[in-house]
């Protein structure tokens, strides 16, 4: 197939894309954010949760970041190796962020080298945008998922590879070990996102793409789901509650993915998201058109 999707077209929908994950928050975390405030027993953690509320509605009626750290840029994009675009996206995703943050879009500079410190002062640098790609045969789309990961949250993600006797309660204790150890600095209630197997950097990934994972959708093999649960109601006993202030809500949800692993470990992984849950999705089609989400 001839490519047909333009560069320009392209950028265009990540510009889209990444203000939309700094400006809206998703319907689905704001729904959660309602419903945790009006089952709140805590008077603080009522009213905090309340201004949370407040906070991310202006911002998405003035067209403002939610929060001031607008983060790490990270994208996951999922498409086919039909898709008509012949360009570099790495050059679309760079080119993206350097114009928002230079000229377009008021948006702090986050990105800097990771040993000299150097800033370029446009969002970009070795590898930044991060850009994860999945190929999925059949699709007519390019999907492109933005994924804001600030430094309030990423301090608190967790990463160990135990031994496969730790079983289950192994993998339940040091999750909320690592919720625990964060307390209040990654701004709770959280959207936890736990990867189970695989290796090294697929377990941080999994746990990644879990904390992504709409909050009212839970995993569809119970046993899965039942996991999600428990740590869910063993989190919210803890009482750290929103903003570390006391109360029944410190996570909005546990997300739990898994992959196949080898006979002599266990890894596992935490990534924790602050009450925003930062992010949007849009899809390109070959004809042009630009679906969000």
């Amino acid at each position: 197939m001839e490519p047909t999707v333009s560069k320009q077209l392209l950028k265009d929908a990540v510009k889209a894309v990444w203000i939309r994950s700094l400006t809206q928050m998703p319907p689905d975390i704001l729904a959660g954010l309602e419903a945790a405030r009006d089952r709140e027993r805590n008077p603080r953690g009522k009213e905090y949760l309340d201004i949370l509320i407040k906070n991310a509605r202006m911002a998405g009626e003035r067209h403002m970041v939610i929060c001031q750290d607008t983060g790490i840029p990270t994208f996951f994009l999922k498409t086919s190796l039909g898709f008509p675009f012949g360009g570099d996206l790495r050059e679309v995703f760079d080119e993206a962020l350097r114009e928002l943050t230079l000229d377009e879009f008021p948006m702090r500079p986050m990105v800097v080298h990771p040993l000299t410190r150097a800033d370029r002062c446009d969002n970009t640098g070795a590898n930044v945008p991060l850009l994860h790609v999945e190929l999925e045969s059949g699709l007519d789309y390019l999907e492109i998922k933005a994924m804001p990961k600030g430094a309030g949250t990423g301090f608190w993600g967790t990463l160990s590879i135990f031994s496969p006797s730790v079983g289950a309660a192994g993998v339940k204790k040091f999750v909320v070990d690592s919720v625990l150890r964060a307390g209040s600095n990654p701004c709770p209630p959280l959207i936890v996102g736990v990867g189970v197997g695989g290796t090294l950097e697929e377990v941080a990934r999994l746990a990644t793409v879990a904390s992504a994972r709409p909050i009212d959708q839970r995993h569809p093999e119970p046993e899965i789901a039942a996991l999600e649960e428990q740590l869910y109601q063993a989190l919210n006993m803890s009482q750290i509650g929103p903003m570390g202030l006391g109360g029944d809500t410190t996570a909005l949800a546990v997300n739990v993915e898994y992959s196949g692993t080898h006979k002599p470990w266990l890894p596992v992984a935490v990534n924790i998201n602050c009450w925003p849950g930062r992010r949007a999705v849009c899809r390109v089609y070959p004809d042009g058109r630009v679906e969000q989400l």
